[in-house]
């Protein structure tokens, strides 16, 4: 593995390699009922609190782990 794959598995992006993120109003269904739920609930991150970030992002992670082991078989 080399340091790019091993710094983005930590979440220590380097900069100017942070992926853009689409607002909400201009992101376009990704056609997967589970994935756009989760991707929904990131939406409401913004203007919440910092204290409640973490909470979202685990469950959105755990979300996704799920449908990921679910097209895994």
């Amino acid at each position: 593995m080399n340091g790019s794959d091993e710094d983005a598995r930590d979440g220590n992006v380097p900069a100017g390699n942070v992926p853009a993120v689409a607002p909400h109003g201009d992101r376009s269904a990704t056609g997967d009922d589970a994935v756009d739920e989760a991707l929904t609930r990131l939406a409401t991150l913004d203007g919440a609190p910092l204290a409640q970030h973490v909470a979202v992002f685990d469950a959105v992670h755990a979300a996704l782990q799920d449908r990921l082991a679910d097209t895994e078989g």
